[in-house]
Parts: C-alpha cells; structure tokens; sequence
C-alpha cells in the first residue's frame, strides 16, 4: 500500500522510506440478513395492449373541377303564319284597311298552327286578330254609315281612285256626327223653358235666335234677344274645358258633376249654351246691348229638367219644359 505521508509504496505495516505507521484500512461492516419476514403479495396479471395499426399517410391530391358546358340549343323559328299576319295587319293601317281582311286571316291560321306545331308566336297571331279587327270593324262602320252616298257617287262615276272613296267616307261620317249632335241639341231647343225659382222664361227661335224674358206671363216686352251656341257631348266637354277654362270650368268639375248622376255621361248629355245678347226691350222700347252668358249643364232624364249652372256668377238656374 502507499504511504499516506511520503507516497511510497510498502508492503508492511511501516514505511520503509520515512517509517511512519501506514494506518491500516479497515473492512466496511457487512451487514447480517434480516431476519423479519416481508410477505409477497401477488401481482395482478396487466392486460397487454397491442398497437392499433397505423394507416399509411396518403398525401390528398387537389381535385380540379371539370367545367360544364352547357349544350347549344337551337333557336326555334316563330310561326311564318303569326308573322306573315302581323305584317299584313300593320301594313293595312297604311293602305287604307286594303290588307287588313289577309291579315285577320293569316293571323287566325297562325294561331291554331302554332299551337299545334308548338311553335311561338301566338302573341303576335293574337295582337295581329285584334289590329286588323279594329280596322275592319271601322272601315264596315263607315261603309254602313256612307253606302248611299258611295251609291250614288258610283252612278254618277264620280270615283276615279280610293282617294275618293275616302273622302266621301269621311264626309258621310261627318255628316253623321253632325247629325247626331244636332239631334241632341234639338232635346234643348225645341222647347220653351220657364225657369222655377224666377220665373223667366227662355225661347229657342229659328236661325239661331233666342229671347229670354224677365217674367213668363209677360212676352211681349221686357226681354233679351240675340243669338246662340250650343253644343253638346264631347264638343262641349273641349269648349268648357279649353276655351272658357278661365272661368273655373275643369275636367274634374265636370266628371264629378256626372258621376253624381247615374246613368248620364258627359259624351251623350252635356251641354253648353252660349247666349250673346244683343238687345234688350224694355217698355216696348229696344236699346243695344253687347253681352255674353255661358252656361252648363245637363237634362236630367228622371224630371225632364234642363239643369245649367252661369260659369262666370256660379248660379244654379232649374228650367222645366212649358206644357
């Protein structure tokens, strides 16, 4: 062993170099086996878990959309009958209603043809029935209305192109209105009318002539005299309207005033007299004057009173027929 004091190496209990004591090293104490008795418990068997496999990893490929096509459909052609016939139908509102009869029939064929081929082209089959329909329902109108003239212009070989006709046609139509107007201002002016509240008393003469006395037991003196004006249905509807607008008279006055009454309108009952005075005889003696008054109003159907209202002082006048 080696001296602790001069690290030479001895064998003995003394260095032989220094002769110092080596201290000798002692065994470590070995411990003697316990005698207490450890029991042993048993151990419990511990289920065996197996791995559970593990899918290989696939990476995901991106999915590129397959664009869609939609497939080319064919334009299907409206029915050659509808078209042919609106056509013919438009043509004849310029040819004086001469195509018009081939356009009604080509549009009525056109109609069930393209139902039954399942074509389009009913709205234009439809709309060509009811243009050239209009037309000849017109021109049949007036044809009705103008026969006897266009007969008589025929025997007379006064016709040498459908100019003529039309003329003659327009005319006659004229006349007709003409007459119509006529027979509904005749309602007013072949009668005597006696107003209820003041007792003057209005007379209708011949060549538009008028008197309006300021007492109806009295007809020889006291009284106004001029000319007049009528006019009636739509005519006197335009001249109230426009003409005379100034004094209040509007559209809406006069179609509340009508819708107030059943069963009269403004085309068939309206009525506008114009009286413009020219005189006024007073104790047998005539002094000139230059005067206007314009009224309007109605014949009421149920009393068979002539109703006028004075546009400019906005007064109500009832007149009844004299017996």
């Amino acid at each position: 062993m080696r001296c602790p004091f001069c690290g030479a190496e001895n064998s003995g209990k003394f260095c032989s170099n220094c002769g110092t004591k080596i201290p000798m090293e002692e065994a470590a104490p070995v411990a003697a086996p316990s005698q207490e008795f450890v029991p042993i418990r048993p151990t419990m068997p511990q289920p065996e878990y197996e791995p559970e496999p593990q899918e290989q990893y696939v990476p995901i490929q991106p999915v590129y959309a397959t664009p869609i096509t939609q497939p080319v459909q064919k334009r299907v052609k409206s029915n050659g009958w509808c078209s042919t016939g609106l056509i013919l139908s438009i043509a004849g509102w310029f040819c004086m209603g001469l195509l018009s009869p081939f356009g009604f029939i080509c549009s009525l064929i056109g109609l069930f043809d393209s139902a039954r081929k399942h074509q389009p082209g009913r709205g234009k089959a439809i709309a060509g029935l009811i243009l050239s329909g209009l037309i000849i329902f017109s021109l049949g109108t007036m044809l009705a209305i103008s026969w006897g003239d266009l007969k008589s212009a025929i025997e007379n070989s006064e016709i040498s192109s459908p100019i003529d006709i039309l003329n003659i046609m327009d005319e006659a139509a004229e006349n007709k209105s003409n007459s119509l107007e006529k027979q509904k201002a005749k309602k007013v002016t072949d009668k005597t009318w006696i107003e209820k509240s003041r007792g003057t008393c209005l007379v209708f003469g011949d060549g538009n002539s008028f008197k309006y006395y300021q007492n109806r037991l009295v007809m020889d003196d006291n009284y106004h005299s001029g000319t007049y004006t009528i006019y009636t249905g739509t005519d006197a509807y335009n001249k109230l309207t426009g003409t005379y607008k100034r004094y209040g008279v509007t559209k809406k006055k006069l179609n509340d005033m009508f819708k107030k009454e059943n069963g009269l309108t403004v085309r068939d009952d309206l009525v506008c007299i114009i009286l413009q005075y020219k005189s006024f005889t007073s104790e047998g003696k005539e002094k000139a004057t230059v005067n206007q008054t314009i009224y309007y109003g109605y014949i009421d159907r149920k009393t068979n009173e002539l109703l006028l209202i004075n546009v400019m002082d906005r007064n109500d006048y009832a007149f009844t027929a004299k017996a």
